[in-house]
């Protein structure tokens, strides 16, 4: 079960390098870019929170390596974190809009 959850945290770290990289790209089809003053630094904003869930999957990850018995219950905390990523994200993107 520590091999899905280290699966999980390297996608997510993936998608946190992917993000801090993109530049001006619209990668969130939620978030009306153009609206944005700095694209750039949300999409560096979302970089630096996907870490988060990513950080919550390798500790899983780890925590299940030793504890077995803990796997499936740790395993919940990956969708916990991504949803709190997520509302901390619609929350954050406000400090990024522009005078439109």
């Amino acid at each position: 079960m520590s091999g899905i959850q280290l699966i999980l945290a390297v996608i997510t770290l993936l998608c946190a390098v992917a993000f801090h990289f993109a530049g001006t790209k619209p990668l969130l089809n939620v978030v009306d870019y153009s609206a944005l003053k700095d694209p750039a630094a949300f999409n560096r904003y979302v970089g630096k929170l996907m870490l988060i869930p990513a950080a919550v999957a390798a500790l899983s990850a780890l925590i299940s390596y030793s504890y077995p018995a803990l796997a499936v219950p740790l395993l919940f905390l990956f969708p916990v974190s991504v949803l709190a990523l997520v509302v901390w994200i619609a929350s954050g993107s406000k400090r990024f809009a522009g005078n439109v």
